[in-house]
C-alpha cells in the first residue's frame, strides 16, 4: 500500500474510532462566553397561596417567608453582622455599602466587597468612595467597575437640605455636575446602575436630572428614596417621560417618619401603573429601626397585586444584575485561575456568576 494512502487510511481508522468511542478531542484553553439574559421566575401563584393562608395574628415577614425581597439601598457595610440582622428582619439580599460621597466611602466600599466575598448570595456590592471633580474619580469608578462592583453609589448628586448630605465633601450641586456625565456613560458601558440622592426632589436639581436621563439614555439611574418629602404626583411625570429612570421607594419613610405627608397606599396606582420602575429599600432604617424600615417593605408588598409585588419585591432589581455582562478583567481572571487549577472548559457567565466563579477558583487555589 503506498505510504500516502497508508496515512489517509490510518486517519480515517482513528476519526472513525473517536466517533464510535463518542470521544472527543481535549478542550486546550478556558473560554468565557458573556450571559445576559433574565427569565424572572413565575411566581404569581406563590403570593396568591402566601395571601390565601394568611395568618392575622402573624407579622407580614412571616406571612411572605417564601417571597425574595432585596433592599437595594443598604448602608450597613461597616456592620458585621448586617446580613444576620437584615435576614431577621425578613430582608433575604442587600445592596450594601457604607459612606457616600467622602474619602470615608473608599474604606466602607471596601468592607462591602468583603462582605459580598463571605456571603454572594446576600449581598451586592455598590460603591459610593469616589471625588466627582478629580480625574481620579472617575478612575476609581472604572476600576471597580471592572473588578466586578454590581453597583454604584449613593451618590450624592444634590443636597439643600439634608443635615448629613448637604455636608458631604464630594457632593455635587446637581445630578449632571462635574464628571457625573461621564460617570453616567460608565454605568451604560457596563450596564451597571448607579443610585443617586437628589435633594430636594423638586426645582433645579430634578431639571438636571432630566437632562441627564435625556443625555444617557443607555444609563440605568435610580432616584433613591424618591418618595421621601414627595408625592406620587411629582414622580409620575418623571417615569412618563424617562424610561431609563428606576425608582427606589423608601417604604419605612412614607409609613413611619412624621416628616411624611403620604400613606404607603396613596402610592399603589402609580406602582401599578409603572410595575417595572419601582424598588424597595430600607435605607438602614435612617431615622427609624431596622424592624420599622423592614416592616413597612413587606405592608408595601402587601398592598399590590401579585404580579406587581413580585417586580417589586426582587425581580426589577435581580434583572438589572443579571443581564450586567462579564468585565474584561473577570475574563482574563477566570481564564488564569482556571488554567492553573486545569479546568480547560467554556464558560457561559454574566457578571455576578463571574465573580463567584472567581471567589470559587481562589478559594481552591488558596487550599
Amino acid at each position: 500500500m503506498p505510504v500516502k494512502l497508508r496515512y489517509f487510511v490510518i486517519c480515517a481508522l482513528a476519526l472513525a474510532a473517536v466517533t464510535l468511542s463518542g470521544c472527543a478531542p481535549k478542550q486546550t484553553e478556558v473560554i468565557v462566553n458573556p450571559m445576559t439574559e433574565y427569565a424572572p421566575k413565575d411566581e404569581v401563584a406563590l403570593i396568591e397561596k402566601l395571601r390565601k393562608d394568611k395568618d392575622p395574628s402573624k407579622e407580614l415577614q412571616e406571612v411572605y417567608r417564601d417571597l425574595t425581597v432585596i433592599d437595594i439601598h443598604n448602608h450597613d457595610a461597616p456592620n458585621p453582622v448586617a446580613i444576620e440582622n437584615w435576614g431577621k428582619a425578613g430582608i433575604d439580599r442587600l445592596v450594601l455599602f457604607g459612606s457616600i460621597s467622602e474619602p470615608s466611602a473608599k474604606y466602607t466600599d471596601q468592607l462591602a466587597w468583603e462582605e459580598y466575598q463571605k456571603a454572594p448570595g446576600n449581598v451586592y456590592p455598590s460603591f459610593a468612595g469616589f471625588p466627582i471633580y478629580e480625574e481620579e474619580g472617575l478612575e476609581i469608578v472604572r476600576n471597580n467597575l471592572e473588578k466586578g462592583y454590581l453597583n454604584i453609589g449613593e451618590v450624592a448628586a444634590a443636597s439643600m437640605y439634608s443635615e448629613v448630605v448637604s455636608r458631604l465633601p464630594w457632593k455635587a450641586e446637581h445630578p449632571n455636575d462635574g464628571n457625573l456625565p461621564e460617570i453616567y456613560e460608565l454605568a451604560a458601558q457596563y450596564q451597571v446602575p448607579i443610585l443617586l440622592h437628589i435633594d430636594p426632589p423638586n426645582g433645579e436639581p430634578i431639571a438636571k436630572l432630566e437632562e441627564a436621563l435625556e443625555a444617557h439614555p443607555d444609563a440605568t439611574i435610580i432616584f433613591g428614596h424618591a418618595n421621601a418629602y414627595n408625592s406620587p404626583e411629582n414622580i409620575e411625570p418623571l417615569l412618563s417621560k424617562h424610561p431609563n429612570l428606576y425608582i427606589d421607594f423608601f417604604a419605612g419613610f412614607t409609613a413611619y417618619n412624621p416628616g411624611s405627608t403620604n400613606k404607603l397606599e396613596d402610592y399603589v396606582p402609580l406602582m401599578e401603573k409603572y410595575p417595572d420602575k419601582f424598588m424597595l429599600s430600607t435605607d438602614a432604617g435612617f431615622d427609624l429601626s431596622r424592624d420599622q424600615a423592614a416592616k413597612a417593605i413587606y405592608e408595601m408588598i402587601d398592598l399590590l397585586s401579585p404580579e406587581t409585588a413580585l417586580k417589586v419585591a426582587y425581580q426589577n432589581y435581580e434583572g438589572l444584575i443579571e443581564r450586567q455582562p462579564p468585565t474584561e478583567t473577570q475574563i482574563e481572571t477566570i481564564k488564569k485561575l482556571s488554567a492553573e487549577a486545569g479546568k480547560f472548559k467554556t464558560y457561559e457567565l454574566n457578571k455576578r456568576m463571574a465573580n463567584e466563579l472567581i471567589f470559587e477558583l481562589e478559594g481552591k487555589k488558596e487550599e
